[in-house]
């Protein structure tokens, strides 16, 4: 008999002989945002024995639910809402999955509600339902500027219902996989400082998008992201960056677009209103702000209680009153459109439809799931992610039931070239010290002054080019505190090399796409050339592929793209 001791796993169940304990779960979420929680609370209600990895402390989460959720409440069907969203996309959403999504939207709001979200309610006693930009029905629902943390609170109260496994300050380092079968991934414990090797059959990524890349405030997504890209997955349409023209000047606040329902007005700085009709473009909006100089909010007229707590935010951090100064305004960027491919389980496809990474999800910001298609129009954003990480922990919850646990040896093999990459980053280098803020800096530039609202070859190319030298000089960056515990600069210097990475492939998109169409917009070639009706997919390396844009799920167009 050996002497290889007999481990029994909590985490899966059963028992194995090893050498040493490595952890095991059916299925690993990373994340903590409505995505990330609506993945986990599916595939533990499965049955599957769930971890719920957070790179940042639990209950962080994200913004996606600021503008609340978009659903066809007071319509006899969602077929004008699928309408809205294709054509917002610009013809590039894939029309199955938009009809999949927005038919779904009705039971997510009563699925919130059930669990303990408290909508804003009309005079029927139905939730309350309102007009936004890119929607030309009333459609708008949520709690006000309580959506956010009601949302995040009651979907981490079903997480625990169900018996998700839940850890903060879990940094991915490596999506561990063999021939494109998913074994596990590397963490960076940051509680403990060690690295740990977890095998999964199956991982669900859904920790956000590279949005920061534009604002180099906080980081918030994105790692994820590039665990896939340096797997060798290939991105999907990577130029299309969702925008808001609603964030608070020189702050990292952003305003809801509920508020313009409620009294909220858009004017020029002299006070003349800027006529924007509530059931406008987005892209109209967006230019409309671009163009104004020194644009405002002015709340002054607001009649509804609902958003209490962004004027008590405002009031605490600028010392500014809402019902009595007006408030500067400008555009940023809120979401990436662009992912991890995805289909419509969350199923993760490498190049045609038909080729799944075996065991590999993605949801929410992370994934490009073919909803949002080059715009995305308010409450949408949510609506995807609460179907697509429900999609995605349904299916693979389900499918780890009959799935095994293999790769053991790939995981070992990773963790010690993982460890010696990252005590590189303590080690100083000969000459001038590097550090992550002027790089920071330096790449929020590049991306606004090449990658901003509107495009052209030559800003992108020369974008391109120092991105690539931001690349290159971003591997100097030394690491000042020494520890691995709680440590934040070595956080963000892995989301910065994480974020370049993504940029560089977004700015590549950008180039490939050599007309205008939705959020992408290019100077050089102003119109839409329906040639170029397909996703672009962008690798590691630079290589440019195409995949083809589905149909309805009878094979036919549910909208033919316009000419």
């Amino acid at each position: 008999m050996n002497n290889k001791r007999v481990v029994y796993h909590l985490a899966t169940g059963r028992l194995t002989r090893r050498g040493e304990m490595m952890e095991a779960w059916d299925v690993i979420v990373i994340g903590d945002g409505p995505a990330a929680m609506r993945a986990a609370i599916e595939s533990a209600g499965s049955g599957a024995s769930t971890l719920l990895s957070s790179p940042f402390s639990l209950g962080v989460g994200n913004a996606c639910a600021t503008d609340g959720l978009a659903a066809s409440i007071m319509e006899a069907d969602s077929k004008s809402h699928s309408n809205d969203t294709i054509q917002a996309g610009a013809f590039l959403c894939d029309q199955d999955i938009v009809a999949k999504r927005v038919a779904n939207a009705v039971s997510q709001v009563n699925l919130l509600e059930r669990w303990g979200v408290i909508f804003r309610r009309n005079t029927k006693g139905t939730p309350h339902a309102a007009t936004a930009f890119g929607h030309s029905k009333p459609r708008l629902t949520g709690a006000g500027d309580a959506m956010v943390k009601e949302t995040q609170q009651v979907l981490e109260e079903q997480c625990i219902r169900q018996g998700v496994v839940s850890r903060g300050n879990q940094i991915p380092l490596e999506l561990v996989h063999r021939n494109q079968s998913i074994c596990g991934v590397i963490i960076l414990d940051m509680t403990t400082g060690q690295l740990h090797p977890l095998q999964a059959k199956t991982v669900i990524i859904a920790d956000g998008g590279f949005e920061e890349a534009w604002n180099g405030s906080n980081y918030s997504g994105g790692l994820g992201m590039d665990l896939a890209l340096r797997a060798g997955i290939s991105l999907r349409d990577m130029e299309f960056i969702a925008r808001t023209p609603l964030a608070l000047s020189g702050t990292d606040i952003i305003l809801p677009f509920g508020m313009l329902n409620d009294g909220a007005s858009l004017h020029s700085a002299d006070g003349a209103d800027l006529e924007i009709a509530l059931d406008s473009d987005m892209h109209y909006v967006l230019e409309k702000i671009q163009q104004t100089p020194n644009p405002v909010l002015d709340a002054r007229g607001l009649k509804s209680q609902w958003w209490n707590g962004t004027a008590k935010q405002i009031s605490q951090r600028l010392g500014v009153e809402i019902n009595q100064q007006t408030l500067a305004i400008s555009c940023k960027a809120i979401s990436t459109i662009g992912g991890i491919p995805v289909d419509e389980n969350g199923r993760v496809i490498t190049e045609k439809w038909s080729r799944w990474f075996t065991g590999l999800y993605a949801a929410g910001d992370a994934a490009c799931s073919g909803m949002h298609g080059a715009g995305m129009i308010v409450g949408n954003r949510l609506l995807d992610a609460l179907s697509g990480g429900s999609a995605a922990g349904k299916h693979a919850g389900e499918w780890s039931q009959g799935a095994s646990f293999s790769g053991r040896e790939d995981l070992e093999a990773v963790i010690g070239a993982a460890e010696a990459e990252l005590d590189l980053l303590f080690i100083e280098q000969e000459g001038n010290v590097l550090r992550s803020g002027p790089i920071t800096t330096d790449l929020t530039q590049v991306m606004d002054s090449s990658m901003g609202f509107e495009r052209e070859e030559e800003g992108l190319s020369t974008g391109l080019e120092k991105l690539l030298q931001l690349s290159t000089t971003a591997e100097q960056i030394h690491c000042d505190d020494q520890s691995r515990l709680y440590n934040d600069n070595l956080r963000r210097i892995l989301y910065l090399k994480a974020t370049i990475r993504l940029s560089i492939a977004a700015t590549r998109s950008a180039l490939a796409r050599k007309e205008s169409r939705g959020l992408h917009q290019r100077s050089d070639y102003p119109q839409i050339d329906n040639d170029q009706l397909h996703h672009n997919l962008v690798d590691i390396d630079g290589n440019i592929s195409s995949l083809a844009i589905r149909k309805g799920s009878s094979g036919t167009w549910l909208i033919a793209p316009s000419a």
